[in-house]
């Protein structure tokens, strides 16, 4: 993996020696000196850009990576009973509300809520489901 930090540094000092030289006075061919040496800046600054939004990039699919595997090592936990999943009790019981199926496909788990009647309702998708209820 690219070292962001060092990268970025490393950009920055270059960023400074390209301004300096362009301080340094040559009789001859000292527009032309210029020129190059404000091209170079001008790229070392889109380097520079692009490795910050390189960064942003790789910390947000580590964030995911984190919210994926956290997810999957909850599924390892739950325990299936009547077609749906659920958490478990320390026997290896299910226990509380079924977790909608349609919502784990999404990649989220979200417990179903009791209706009035004996359906429950996913709060976030609003599928209906008649899933056992463990006490």
């Amino acid at each position: 993996m690219v070292d962001f930090v060092l990268a970025l540094s490393t950009v920055s000092q270059a960023l400074k020696l390209a301004n300096d030289l362009r301080g340094i006075e040559k009789a001859y061919d000292a527009a032309d000196l210029k020129l190059k040496i404000a091209d170079l800046t001008g790229k070392l600054a889109d380097l520079k850009l692009t490795l910050i939004e390189a960064k942003e990039e790789v910390a947000e699919r580590q964030a995911e990576i984190e919210r994926l595997s956290g997810l999957l090592k909850h599924r390892s936990e739950l325990i299936e009973a009547g077609g749906y999943k659920y958490d478990k009790t320390a026997d290896g019981k299910p226990k509380g509300h079924a977790y909608c199926p349609v919502c784990e496909q999404a990649g989220t788990l979200i417990h179903v809520a009791a209706l009035l009647d004996e359906h429950q309702q996913c709060p976030k998708c609003k599928a209906l489901y008649t899933a056992t209820v463990f006490r």
